[in-house]
């Protein structure tokens, strides 16, 4: 038996679940069909999917970053050897497909840029499908060796991963479920019969013990908010109620919970970050090679600033509709005809976690320690508003509890701020790093 000879196969199954909106786009862009400006890939029949080759390349960059020296043997090379892996398309069930939109804001005004309104398709969270992949073992290959490689890979997937665009915006996170992996060892007859017949391996691998943690050099923060009054994300697809009371917009929804768009979230803690640079005296571009940018000659900088979306229980809110008339800035009287009306969520209880907050600097320097610091300190004390209508009060929120993890440490926050876990003293260098970084004190 040569090295290339077939020794055995490993069958993974289980059933994948989107735990986010999932945007893997065909490339298409506005048709006469679609005026969106992406749309999410779909089969002949017109339903959603995740191509093989999205799940096989996210899988294949999870071990090069874990284990460079196996991918080889499991994803092939082009110069050494063929890839031993078969990822198939997942075919999504209720994957329903929603409309989000977005604009790019101006630093400096904190107002949308012209031309920088944009919208685009993705399949809301909730979706479902199987999954299956198939590794064919060959000579060359260590069945122990894999089946570990195979067990670290079953865990990951349990704990989740990311796939599309948008993921360092919250978009993108699947896990899978009733994970199911044999072992077919092709030297035990009983293992030959079985893969012949369709039947269950002898030997199943089960999903590793060990945690997949992040890198220590992650700055991760998780915290509990609670809304002071109201807020509202727009969304502008009214419903046919709605729509006889001549309402505008209502707060956004993703499925039964209201949701914090995390491109919001981002957005909102961009602009605050800018906002903190300025104050410090430093230049705005020292956050391209964290926020990430497009550059002039077309390359882009990837983003290691991640947020999460955040999902609101609608039990402890109740949306109320809202009149309100258009001002004439100049007069500063009514303008005639400009009643308009939006349906805010306003909070029924205080002092009760309405959401959590997740994001992450991956593989953060001391200084964008510093500046995460900041900026969930400012949301905390509520001098960042979540959504719309700010103007008038909505979106501020205060803190409960934060727990910070970053260089093998953790530190856990009271509703007052004060740390109660971790050395007090380690987050305020990081902040000083940051000021020092920034060349100034202005905070």
């Amino acid at each position: 038996m040569n090295k290339s000879s077939v020794i055995g196969k490993i069958l993974i199954k289980g059933k994948l679940i989107l735990k986010s909106p999932l945007l893997i786009g065909d490339g298409a862009g506005e048709t006469a069909d679609n005026f969106r400006d992406a749309h999410v890939v779909k089969n002949r029949d017109g339903k959603p999917f995740i191509p093989g080759t999205s799940l096989c390349g996210v899988l294949r960059d999870w071990l090069k970053q874990t284990d460079s020296k196996t991918v080889t043997e499991i994803f092939g090379d082009l110069d050494k050897m063929q890839s031993s892996i078969q990822v198939d398309d997942i075919e999504l069930v209720n994957g329903e497909i929603i409309s989000r939109d977005g604009v790019k804001i101006d630093g400096l005004t904190g107002t949308g840029v012209d031309g920088g309104k944009f919208d685009y398709e993705a399949i809301e969270r909730g979706a479902s499908g199987k999954l299956r992949i198939l590794i064919n073992l060959r000579g060359c290959h260590s069945l122990e060796k894999i089946s570990d490689v195979v067990a670290r890979m079953l865990k990951k997937l349990q704990d989740g991963i990311r796939l599309g665009a948008l993921t360092t915006k919250g978009f993108g996170l699947v896990t899978v479920e009733d994970l199911n992996a044999g072992l077919y060892d092709f030297h035990n007859k009983a293992d030959v019969a079985a893969w012949l017949q369709g039947n269950a391996a002898t030997n199943k691998i089960l999903p590793s013990s060990e945690k997949n943690s992040t890198s220590p050099k992650d700055f991760v923060v998780d915290a509990d908010f609670v809304f002071n009054s109201s807020f509202i994300v727009r969304d502008y697809d009214i419903g046919a109620a709605d729509k006889k009371k001549s309402i505008s917009a209502v707060t956004m929804k993703s499925r039964e919970d209201f949701v914090i768009p995390g491109t919001s979230i981002k957005g909102i803690l961009r602009h605050r970050a800018e906002y903190i640079f300025a104050k410090l005296g430093g230049e705005a571009q020292a956050l391209e090679k964290l926020m990430g940018c497009s550059l002039k000659n077309g390359e882009k900088i990837k983003s290691r600033f991640i947020v999460s979306e955040s999902y609101v229980a609608p039990a402890n809110f109740a949306e109320i509709e809202h009149r309100r008339n258009k001002i004439d800035r100049i007069t500063g009287g009514t303008l005639q005809g400009m009643l308009f009306a939006t349906k805010p969520a306003y909070s029924k209880k205080s002092n009760t976690s309405t959401f959590k907050l997740h994001f992450e600097i991956r593989e953060a320097e001391e200084y964008e320690a510093g500046l995460a610091i900041f900026l969930l300190r400012d949301l905390w004390f509520g001098r960042v508003a979540i959504g719309g209508e700010k103007s008038i009060g909505r979106g501020t929120v205060k803190g409960l509890s934060a727990e910070i993890n970053f260089d093998g440490k953790t530190y856990k926050l009271d509703a007052n701020g004060k740390v109660i876990v971790g050395d007090k003293a380690e987050l305020e260098n990081f902040a000083a790093a940051l000021k020092k970084f920034a060349g100034g004190d202005g905070l």
